[in-house]
């Protein structure tokens, strides 16, 4: 694996469930390094907006283990 690479989480584990990331969500490789085991992955979330106009994104970043991950696509 590597940065920028397009992968998916195959396993359901509490950790990352409080983190509000689940089994099959799709995210990206966000860093080149892999500290501990673990990859920092951008899952992706939806674009909202606020009463007052503002856009935001529901985006979640986290550090899951490389065992736990799939690639979907290579960058």
């Amino acid at each position: 694996m590597k940065d920028c690479d397009q992968v998916k989480l195959a396993v359901d584990k509490e950790a990352y469930a409080k983190k509000g990331v689940y089994k099959g969500m799709v995210g990206f490789i966000m860093d080149p390094r892999c500290i501990n085991g673990e990859r920092l992955v951008s899952f992706s979330g939806e674009f909202r907006q606020t009463p007052d106009g503002v856009w935001y994104t529901t985006d979640i970043e986290c550090e899951i283990k490389e065992e736990d991950l799939e690639i979907v696509t290579e960058a």
